[in-house]
Parts: C-alpha cells; structure tokens; sequence
C-alpha cells in the first residue's frame, strides 16, 4: 500500500508537516521572557558553582576546582544558543512547507546548515558537561559532584532555554502581513 502522490512529495524528510504553531504576541512576548529567565537561571548556576570552588571552605585534602575544562561545554552551548537564535526562521518555515515552488533552494539549504551547526554545538556543550561530571566528580572525588551537576545544569537549561525561545518566535508575527491575489 502506498501513499497517494497528491499528499506526499518525494523531497520532503517527513511524511507529516511540522504543525504551524499560531501563538498571539503576549504570548511570544512571554516566551521570550521565560526563555531568558531560564538562561540566566543556567549561568546563575555555573558562576554559583565557581564562585564556591574558588571562595568556599573545601577540605584541603584532595581540593577539586573548576578549571577551564568545566568552561568548555558552557561556551559551546552558549554558542550554539547563539547561532539558533540568529538563525532567520522565514528560511526553515519556507523549506518545510511542503509546496513545491522551489523553496529548496541555496537561502534553505544553509539555514539547515546552520541550524544543523548551531543544535550540534549546544548538544556537544550537553555530552561534554556530562563527560566532566562523570570524569572529574564521580570517578576522582564525589564529594565536590555540585560543581559537575551545576556544569550539566547550566548546559541543559541554556539547549531549554534555546528550545522555548525557537518556539516563541516561531509563532506568526503581529506584524506580518499576508497578501494575496
């Protein structure tokens, strides 16, 4: 059994179309405010959690503090929030469409690029947080696992925090004009 050609182009990844999320612009405005509260919660976080390795009583036998290597996947993350919040969406909403007038084009193909570039880095920051805590806090010294859970948290909360504001601003513009003829 196959699906009829009028609902299916072969060009498309997907059998389904991405909905089309229609929010009114409070709440894009809440959105975005949500999605800044939850990335300064996230660097809230890890700055707490430096500020404790470097200014706190720690027993000095064994003393673990955070070192460059636990700033690495905060600045990926914090990079590839970046580039997905730059990203000019008009491109992607084009290129998912699912008409066939040739929205396939160079503007769409390197905004997936960049898109594609930009979710990579916040996972990598994700997977390489994860890797300091199981590396440095669990294995070596659980006693100081605060820092490594602050390092996965502050990376999880910017990648959410990238994931509210995308659909936030996703949503139709109040601005926008839709002309017909």
């Amino acid at each position: 059994m196959s699906i009829p050609r009028a609902t299916y182009d072969p060009r498309r990844v997907f059998r389904f179309a991405l909905p089309k999320l229609d929010i009114g612009p409070k709440a894009r405005e809440v959105g975005t405010y949500i999605s800044g509260a939850l990335f300064t919660a996230s660097y809230f976080l890890m700055i707490d959690a430096g500020t404790l390795s470097k200014y706190g009583k720690i027993p000095s036998d064994n003393e673990v503090h955070i070192a460059f290597v636990d700033w690495v996947p905060a600045i990926c993350s914090t990079l590839g929030f970046l580039v997905t919040s730059m990203l000019d969406k008009t491109h992607l909403r084009s290129a998912f469409s699912g008409d066939s007038w040739g929205t396939d084009g160079p503007a769409a193909y390197r905004a997936r690029i960049v898109l594609f570039i930009g979710v990579a880095l916040m996972a990598g920051g994700l997977a390489g947080s994860l890797t300091v805590l199981i590396l440095k806090y669990l294995q070596s010294n659980p006693d100081y696992i605060y820092f490594g859970i602050a390092n996965v948290g502050m990376n999880a909360g910017v990648m959410l925090s990238a994931m509210v504001l995308w659909v936030s601003q996703s949503g139709s513009d109040e601005y926008e004009y839709q002309l017909t003829v």
